[in-house]
């Protein structure tokens, strides 16, 4: 079906999944999501055009079940008392018994089944994710594509990201998962999403416009740790919080300690995860039209700036609300479009930074739901959510921007 400005198509897809090696790489997605990519629709961002096509509903595939209002504290896990993260500590050991029930997936991988394996039963470590998503591009070299992209951690593990592509395409959409390391649930939506992507390859996805780049995995050192006892770490091991690692132009104006969960570490770009980020993306800055940060568990589709409440300015704060509330809505209005200096100021974020390197090109972050970060494996389904053919369509239909 076609309409004046795009053309809809409906797939059922799952949170894409990015090699991202970094550490233990959890692969804790299952959220099925029944998505309808728009085609062919524009907006235009100053004299420059914003495509948001597949990156707005590429945002709209990580939506989950609303939660219920947390607060910062929640968020920053700032008021886990100790016997909390102790009833916690057994959140691994439950996912270890699932993997010994859920173990013998590899052998039955096959295009069109990757999405309903056993492989999403249960949230993964990083070996397992490799190993999956190894097998993944062995039977789809055509179209799935690794490389030890980005850069090291500082133990060594190397950040791996996929490239899911059927063709030659100009342009790229990017997203990256896992900044925070107890947010397990960004990456396992990104494991997934590729493995329905492959499942749907034959048909209309998000490959037909764009190419995507997805890393899964950024905090790959401290995501192991969350894995040996230390479920709510935040930070990468060296004890810096990745998602304020970035340059800003806007200085903190009380920085925070190195013991503070927020800690940004002692210069911008200090850490060879955000440092590698950026150079790849600088490097191919004139092929990627968007970026999607994914985290957990506020419910929001977050616009900038997070430095600071002045306005983007030059028209593009009424585009971004415009575009954000349409995800929401697109996502049933389970989540709910915001500024990400609502939650709180936020200084040396990746979207603040990329809204400013890549002027023009949209930068948001997708907020996943939840009541806490860590969810029992039982949910990984049920809280996966439908947004319907008829309401996307709808919404986007009588877009005129």
């Amino acid at each position: 079906m076609t309409f004046s400005f795009f053309e809809v198509v409906a797939i059922h897809i799952l949170p894409y999944n990015v090699v991202g090696y970094s550490g233990l790489v959890s692969d804790n997605a299952l959220l099925p999501v029944r998505l309808v990519l728009f085609q062919n629709l524009s907006i235009h961002f100053q004299k420059r055009t914003m495509k948001l096509t597949s990156l707005s509903l590429l945002a709209a595939a990580f939506a989950t079940v609303a939660a219920s209002p947390v607060s910062l504290n929640e968020l920053t896990g700032a008021n886990k008392t100790i016997e909390q993260p102790k009833a916690t500590l057994d959140d691994a050991d439950v996912n270890r018994k699932c993997h010994t029930v859920n173990s013998d997936y590899l052998p039955s991988l096959a295009p069109g089944a990757y999405g309903s394996s056993a492989y999403h039963n249960c949230f993964r470590t990083d070996a397992q994710v490799d190993e999956y998503l190894d097998v993944l591009v062995k039977q789809n070299a055509g179209a799935l594509h690794c490389k030890p992209f980005v850069s090291y951690q500082g133990v060594g593990l190397p950040i791996w990201a996929y490239k899911i592509s059927t063709g030659a395409r100009p342009s790229s959409l990017y997203l990256h998962a896992l900044l925070h390391a107890r947010e397990w649930v960004a990456t396992s939506s990104a494991v997934h999403t590729i493995s329905t992507i492959l499942d749907n390859i034959a048909k209309p996805t998000p490959t037909d416009t764009h190419d995507l780049i997805i890393v899964p995995l950024v905090n790959v050192d401290g995501y192991r740790m969350t894995w040996s006892g230390a479920r709510y770490q935040r930070k990468s091991a060296n004890e810096v919080d990745l998602n304020r690692n970035w340059y800003t132009p806007i200085a903190n104006p009380k920085p925070p300690s190195p013991s503070s969960l927020i800690y940004p570490g002692p210069t911008y770009f200090s850490e060879k995860e955000t440092m590698g980020l950026r150079d790849y993306l600088l490097k191919n800055r004139a092929s990627i039209d968007g970026y999607i940060d994914l985290h957990a568990f506020a419910a929001e589709v977050m616009a900038p700036f997070g430095d600071t409440k002045e306005p983007v300015g030059g028209g593009l704060d009424e585009k971004y609300k415009t575009m954000n509330t349409k995800i929401a809505k697109a996502m049933s209005n389970k989540y709910k479009p915001t500024l990400s200096h609502q939650m709180y100021l936020v200084y040396g974020s990746f979207m603040n930074y990329a809204v400013r390197e890549f002027a023009g090109k949209p930068s948001i972050t997708i907020e996943m739901d939840g009541t806490d970060f860590v969810e029992p494996a039982s949910s990984i389904i049920t809280r996966g959510i439908r947004a319907t053919n008829d309401d996307l369509s709808m919404h986007w239909k009588n877009n005129t921007i």
